[in-house]
């Protein structure tokens, strides 16, 4: 893009109201989502997939970001009570 990162992520904040980082994470933890969903792949897996450090730094992002965990996500997505 040839753009310095001090020139890209104010102008990325400044259209889209989140920074690089907060979106790329975003982005991570809806993939999961859909892997959660539609898979049968460890919570391990599914975090090397995403590029996460461990799984438990992906166990933590999820929580910050949707406020439940991963299995808790993956065993009541079906449930009425769960809005996500």
């Amino acid at each position: 893009m040839n753009a310095s990162k001090k020139t890209l992520n104010p102008a990325f904040k400044r259209e889209y109201k989140i920074t690089i980082t907060q979106f790329i994470r975003q982005t991570k933890i809806d993939t999961a989502k859909e892997l959660l969903i539609a898979s049968n792949l460890t919570l391990l897996e599914i975090s090397n997939l995403l590029s996460f450090s461990t799984a438990s730094y992906f166990v933590k992002t999820f929580k910050e970001i949707t406020g439940i965990t991963p299995n808790h996500f993956r065993q009541h997505f079906f449930d009425e009570e769960l809005h996500l």
